[in-house]
């Protein structure tokens, strides 16, 4: 008979995946905008649109410090040690917000042309510490639809708004909005999720901070990774490729988003296991997790490889080029979202060092597999780096995992597996 706590976690993770499914479906929304975008302004603006709001997330991730994904485990840890449950919360946001002003002046300085990506820097990082918070709560549910759904919504279509009314910088103006909307409507959520909270001048906590800053450094690491692909097209083909492969990133990260957004519901699960609940609940646990977050992406998988150039239509006939870079994509999100749970469970159990040193290394790979490939093979050689980067994380961390007596596949999941193989063929098929 399953223990009390498998019990809880198997009914939190229900629940989240409830919510999980329902925000998936609105984040259709979200791509789908972003090609409308990139139809709207043309490849180019919108090429270096997306590279330069890649690069202010990238800083908001710097600005954090990794606390928001600190407070993921801090806050369910405050009860277990009897401390008072906001702790850390506001300590964190002030810490972030100091930061990220601070980089908001130097950006002014160096690139004052700039000034609309540079003033979105602190509500983004506010928006981070808000969602860290949340999920900490277990409220993902809060993450998912605004910081994930209505903020990734409302940008476009503000920025499309301003176009038609005639308002210069339209898409960076359409950013600095959304984002500044989110942080208003977490306000009075978060004031009931934690209504104890103060506002205070102390120090971020010394636990707190010693547990937040590999996995600052490594989400830092990681942003730089997963952009460093559309980096390299735009300094080596220049403003209009980086368009195209920006708007084939769009639509395959519809998958990756997937297998993000059930990291902050494994996380927690994991950490508050015992060593003796890990041999016997992780395997369920991880499991449940691989096999939803796979089922998920084969169902919008199988509308993507079906109606490729239909769905790279909306942004518009210059868009669709080397149509093999969205499958090499693809099969890229796949792989991850079958065998990249793996560094989520490590991170659970601990082990952030590990996992920032994989993602330093997977970071000289890409920059080395980029220089090579891109001017040898095009923007196929930008999706074929990213393909083998994440091979390179999952065998790693899945080999780890195995060296520390832990096999967390049950064989449940064999099917899900056939299913992404047969997904790959059938692209290939068609293509």
């Amino acid at each position: 008979m399953e223990n009390e706590s498998l019990k809880s976690d198997k009914k939190f993770l229900l629940k989240s995946t409830l919510y999980n499914v329902l925000s998936t479906a609105l984040k259709v929304a979200g791509p789908v905008l972003a090609i409308l975008t990139a139809r709207i302004f043309g490849k180019e603006e919108f090429g270096i649109f997306v590279s330069t709001q890649l690069w202010v997330l990238t800083l908001s991730r710097i600005s954090v410090l990794g606390l928001d994904k600190g407070l993921n485990w801090f806050l369910p840890q405050n009860s277990v040690h009897n401390r008072p449950q906001h702790l850390g919360y506001y300590e964190s946001m002030n810490r972030s917000v100091i930061i990220a002003a601070g980089i908001t002046l130097v950006f002014l300085f160096i690139k004052p042309a700039l000034y609309l990506y540079a003033i979105s820097l602190v509500p983004w990082v506010m928006l981070h510490i808000f969602g860290g918070s949340a999920e900490g709560m277990r409220k993902p549910q809060y993450k998912m639809f605004i910081t994930d759904c209505m903020v990734a919504a409302v940008s476009p279509l503000i920025a499309i708004a301003f176009y038609f009314a005639g308002i210069p910088n339209a898409l960076p103006l359409g950013l600095l909005c959304a984002n500044i909307l989110g942080c208003v409507i977490y306000l009075p959520l978060m004031r009931k999720l934690l209504p104890e909270a103060r506002f205070t001048r102390e120090g971020v906590p010394k636990q707190l901070l010693l547990y937040s800053l590999p996995r600052g450094f490594s989400e830092v690491v990681t942003s730089v990774l997963l952009r460093m692909d559309l980096w390299m097209v735009m300094l080596l083909l220049g403003p209009a490729s980086a368009g195209i492969y920006a708007v084939m990133l769009t639509i395959s990260n519809a998958l990756r988003t997937i297998r993000q957004s059930f990291n902050p519901i494994l996380l927690p699960v994991v950490a508050g296991m015992s060593a003796e609940r890990l041999k016997t609940d992780l395997k369920p646990v991880f499991s449940y997790c691989v096999g939803m977050v796979t089922f998920i992406q084969l169902v919008i998988g199988v509308f993507l490889v079906l109606f490729p150039s239909e769905i790279m239509m909306i942004a518009g006939k210059d868009f669709i080029a080397q149509p093999e870079t969205l499958g090499i994509l693809l099969f890229a999100n796949l792989l991850g979202g079958f065998f990249g749970m793996a560094g989520t469970t490590l991170n659970g159990m601990g082990k952030s060092f590990f996992t920032l040193k994989i993602d330093i290394v997977s970071l000289f790979a890409a920059l080395i597999l980029n220089f090579l490939l891109i001017p040898a093979f095009g923007l196929p050689g930008a999706a074929l780096s990213t393909l083998l980067f994440t091979l390179l994380q999952a065998v790693w961390n899945n080999a780890y995992m195995l060296r520390s007596g832990f096999w967390p596949y049950s064989r449940k999941l064999f099917l899900n597996g056939l299913g992404v193989i047969a997904l790959i063929f059938l692209y290939i098929f068609r293509t």
